[in-house]
């Protein structure tokens, strides 16, 4: 089946109906509902620079790490919450379309991701300047703590709430990335994105500078098998701090 972004974005007849929980990998947890999902995800196990598996129990919190999902030009934010994230947390996409946050996963629910491009006007964590950033203080946006901020034009977003908009122009919250987190190896993979109309507005604003930072033919296609997750500065060589 081809990997071409045409074909894996579009809103599934069935995804305007309840989804089954297990069809975003994440058991256990409410599914979304009459949301943009992506057709046939990857599940990509996360690994560090040297191959070695990402494990949860290890991860400190407040830690960060950013990955390429689900695309290979796509990045990701992962983040160990401090507290205990909120369940059953109805949102909506950027298109308006509802649906239910699956939450975190791991020890405590608490490790969550996101999509790292701000839906306000698709400024995003390049490997050149990262725009949005984890603050676990009050920032010169918001007095939020423990808050993704886009640095572009000051939109903030609660992690543990589904990156409900808590601030700034945002018209709705960022992408949600689902994990799974196996408890066996106590590793964590990325399984699906909810709202991928962002990725199709992305692609669209960015082609020229996708094409060349990630070749023709490669900057559409999935991320699958295992992703390099990295620290912020580790990823980018401009981490902003607003």
């Amino acid at each position: 089946m081809t990997h071409d972004l045409d074909r894996r974005l579009f809103l599934k007849a069935c995804a305007r109906t309840a989804i089954a929980t297990a069809a975003l990998g994440v058991a256990g947890r409410p599914g979304p509902v009459f949301a943009d999902i992506l057709d046939n995800p990857p599940r990509s196990r996360l690994v560090d620079a040297d191959g070695a598996p990402i494990r949860a129990s290890a991860l400190e919190d407040n830690q960060t790490l950013i990955f390429n999902y689900p695309y290979k030009a796509t990045p990701a934010l992962l983040i160990r919450l401090d507290r205990d994230p909120a369940e059953g947390v109805s949102t909506r996409d950027t298109e308006g379309h509802e649906y239910v946050w699956p939450g975190g996963v791991g020890p405590g629910n608490r490790i969550v991701a996101y999509a790292g491009i701000c839906p306000h006007a698709l400024s995003y964590i390049a490997h050149d300047t990262a725009f949005l950033h984890y603050a676990t203080g009050p920032t010169s946006f918001s007095d939020h703590d423990h808050v993704i901020v886009c640095c572009a034009h000051g939109s903030v977003y609660d992690p543990a709430e589904g990156a409900r908009v808590v601030a700034g122009p945002a018209p709705a919250p960022l992408a949600a990335i689902t994990l799974e987190h196996d408890p066996q190896t106590d590793e964590i993979y990325a399984t699906g994105a909810i709202g991928t109309e962002l990725f199709v507005r992305f692609y669209k604003a960015y082609k020229r500078e996708l094409r060349k930072e990630y070749g023709r033919k490669a900057y559409k296609k999935l991320a699958e098998g295992d992703v390099v997750a990295l620290a912020p500065e580790a990823y980018s060589e401009d981490v902003l701090d607003c």
